[in-house]
């Protein structure tokens, strides 16, 4: 399949139409395009399992929010053949190719005869293995941004390329809250409220919990008449909080329990882990009660025992902007508040 070709740089020269007119896989534009978006985070409120298939994958009903709290993301294509590289300051353990961000640009380029060159450079902000989708929530904003550089309006497939990269990854191209079921590729759209929360994420690498393994405890501990898995709702309330996981990583790691009996403690309406762990969270009254709630939990386990976040649940992912220089912006405040009034 041709290279549709990437949108402009604001500051790029006129398209290249004879190399659009020879349908190459070449972009365009005599510059690069840089586009910048937000990876959020996200809790399950709900995860319900169900019995293990013949493929080795488990059903599930899952209803995911992503959160104010993210990774920046930052992609530059260019307008030369070249190769994909992924670079995340800071953490060199994950650069390069094995990044689930890096994976989804060769999925892209692949599906749809891309052969520009991809720079991805990522500002972690979201805990590693933590059970907030950071690493799915990667490549699906590395997806969004080459979709809307190369005006890719396939939907479908791009799902597909989502789901061959991970299972949460179609989650994080929807528009916002859904119930995820299957693997994670049948979403329906959620109505949630906005929820304020507290996040304590254990950094401590024996606490580390594979997702694999979390759901190989709960098929050796599991009843084999387990419930039927629910029913989707449209409307979220409070009472359905549950995830199926929980139980047997907490026997698993019993510090999990103290730090869902800390967040109840200090006030927080109910706790839960999120996903496979080993986070867990408490959703709270509102922002000031949590606040409060992550002071005292603070100084009561101390820094780095374990990293507490304060987040808020939203309604829509995050927009693909064309990327704009820090400098430039301060420039910009600086020229505003030169002016005379």
């Amino acid at each position: 399949m041709n290279a549709p070709a990437p949108e402009p740089d604001p500051r790029a020269r006129e398209p290249n139409v004879s190399a659009a007119r020879a349908g190459t896989a070449r972009a365009w534009y005599e510059r690069r395009v840089r586009l910048q978006t937000l990876a959020p985070a996200k809790v399950n409120l709900v995860l319900r399992v169900g019995p293990r298939r013949e493929d080795g994958y488990h059903d599930l009903v899952s209803l995911m929010v992503p959160l104010d709290l993210g990774d920046a993301i930052d992609v530059a294509i260019s307008p030369r053949p070249g190769a994909v590289s992924c670079r995340v300051p800071g953490r060199p353990e994950l650069d390069g190719p094995s990044n689930l961000a890096a994976r989804a640009a060769e999925r892209f380029r692949a599906r749809f005869g891309v052969l520009n060159g991809v720079a991805i450079r990522i500002e972690k902000r979201v805990p590693v293995t933590a059970g907030l989708g950071g690493g799915s929530s990667d490549a699906a904003a590395v997806l969004r941004c080459l979709a809307r550089a190369f005006r890719i309006r396939d939907a479908a497939a791009l799902a597909e390329i989502a789901l061959e990269v991970g299972s949460d990854v179609p989650f994080f191209l929807g528009p916002g809250p859904a119930w995820a079921e299957g693997r994670g590729e049948r979403l329906t759209p959620a109505d949630v409220p906005r929820l304020d929360l507290v996040l304590l994420y254990p950094p401590d690498p024996t606490l580390a919990i594979r997702a694999g393994d979390a759901y190989r405890w709960l098929d050796a501990t599991r009843n084999p008449d387990a419930p039927a898995l629910p029913r989707v709702r449209r409307r979220f309330a409070l009472s359905l909080v549950g995830n199926d996981l929980e139980p047997p990583c907490v026997a698993a790691f019993p510090a999990l329990s103290t730090l869902l009996g800390r967040l109840v403690g200090r006030g927080a309406t109910t706790a839960i882990m999120s996903g496979s762990g080993p986070t867990v969270f408490g959703v709270f009254e509102d922002r000031s009660t949590a606040r409060r709630a992550a002071r005292a939990i603070a100084e009561e386990t101390g820094e780095p025992k374990v990293q507490i976040l304060l987040a808020r649940t939203v309604r829509r992912q995050p927009r693909v902007t064309p990327w704009r220089s820090p400098r430039s912006a301060s420039s910009r405040s600086t020229r505003r508040s030169s002016r005379p009034t």
